[in-house]
């Protein structure tokens, strides 16, 4: 079998080059991609151990090719030249071999690791087609990150570019407030954006700037403040029927009507206001459910208002939509009439959380004892400043729970706490 110096300049010698230039140059390019994206040590490793070892064996070709050159193939400046150059060139072939599986394990690391690493270039393209608008800035106003949707919208609000945040904030802040650093402004496209600010939590004072599209979600809110007037006249020829009337009984149904509706438009506002806060986590189609059947009711085209679904799951999902959050211990009941009261009772009591304990989660205890079934509610919220007085939907939960052969205590101190007994059927 041929040795590596009696193929010299010869095809298979040619190849055996070849093959080491390849080898190296991609391992080369291997290591500086790899520095450049920062992907995995293993990486670094294979290809530098591939290019260490292609560059020996390249270093050994030259050195028999310049002895030849030389004419002086007997000379040899070290012992072991000899045993390199008399061994056979497939021996050599099958190292590059090995060593071009090894480098192309390396390169199929390498491609499957960037795919599921996140470089910068890919940030700055999902920030990009993001649809709302971002951006992140140092105290003193010079941007850090932004995206083309703020960029868009400034050019839209001010006419200039997007080259410093506290500039562009001064600008948002002469629009209408929503609340705190919140801000609802009207762009000529006749769209609507909630701009917000907030101080990052980190070492340097950053903070940052969101525009979110609302117009969807404002049209809910701007339908019902324009059928306003609607509601006040319709509220003025229910006081005018009570005054005519002079029958008690339908006196008191009126009122319970009003109070009834009172309650459950007041639901429907709140579900609409936590939904522009927390879109991310509120079911859509329940707010818009329940404001379009408000508005019906409202307008005249249905008979009545908007109750939900008088369901367990769908009271919790109510309580939810309005920002309150219900934990319940115990065995939940199965029989329709208690599911009924319960779900009743915590809708209710979700409602005046957050209106009047400025809470936002309900803690429901469910018992049984001695054929009775008892349900105990309390809240995180402030706790009541006076006894409670009974009106509205709270009365009429009592109604309910009385018709039906139960019983309704409020406590007032030093918490908030309903408690409601009901007896106990067979499931």
């Amino acid at each position: 079998m041929n040795s590596l110096f009696e193929i010299v300049e010869k095809w298979n010698w040619h190849i055996l080059n070849f093959a080491c230039v390849a080898i190296m140059v991609s391992s080369l390019v291997i290591l500086l991609e790899e520095k450049r994206s920062r992907i995995r040590k293993k990486v670094t490793i294979l290809a530098s151990f591939c290019l260490i070892l292609t560059s020996m064996v390249f270093l050994v070709l030259m050195a028999c090719s310049g002895k030849i050159l030389e004419g002086a193939p007997d000379r040899y400046s070290f012992e072991f030249e000899e045993i390199l150059f008399d061994l056979p060139w497939i021996l050599y072939l099958l190292i590059e071999a090995g060593l071009l599986i090894l480098c192309l394990f390396t390169i199929s690391i390498f491609i499957s690791s960037k795919r599921r690493t996140l470089t910068p270039d890919a940030i700055r393209q999902t920030v990009d087609i993001h649809p709302d608008g971002i951006a992140i800035c140092e105290a003193n106003g010079t941007i850090l990150l932004s995206n083309l949707k703020i960029v868009e919208l400034c050019r839209m609000l001010t006419g200039h570019l997007f080259v410093n945040g506290n500039t562009f904030w001064e600008t948002i802040e002469k629009k209408e407030r929503l609340h705190s650093d919140m801000y609802l402004i009207h762009t000529d496209d006749q769209e609507v954006w909630l701009f917000e600010k907030t101080e990052l939590e980190t070492k340097e004072k950053r903070f940052r700037i969101r525009a979110t599209r609302v117009s969807e979600r404002y049209k809910i809110i701007e339908e019902l403040e324009e059928k306003h007037d609607r509601l006040q006249d319709i509220q003025r020829r229910m006081k005018t029927v009570t005054k005519l009337s002079g029958d008690m009984f339908i006196a008191q149904e009126e009122a319970e009507a009003k109070a009834a509706l009172h309650n459950q438009l007041g639901q429907v506002l709140l579900m609409g206001r936590h939904y522009l806060s927390h879109t991310d986590t509120i079911d859509a189609r329940m707010v818009y459910t329940a404001t379009r059947q408000m508005n019906r009711f409202l307008l005249g085209e249905v008979e009545e208002p908007y109750t939900g679904e008088e369901d367990l799951s769908s009271a919790i999902a109510m309580a939810g939509s309005i920002g309150v959050l219900v934990e319940i211990s115990g065995e939940e009941p199965h029989d329709p009439k208690s599911r009924k009261i319960l779900s009743s009772a915590i809708t209710e009591c979700a409602a005046n959380t957050v209106k009047h304990a400025e809470g936002d989660k309900i803690f429901v205890t469910i018992k049984e004892n001695e054929g009775e079934r008892i349900f105990c509610i309390r809240n995180n919220g402030k706790p009541p400043k006076e006894r409670i007085t009974e009106s509205g939907g709270l009365l009429s939960l009592r109604k309910n729970i009385e018709s039906s052969g139960g019983e309704m205590e409020l406590q007032s101190v030093p918490e908030f706490l309903l408690r409601i007994k009901i007896r106990a059927e067979k499931e």
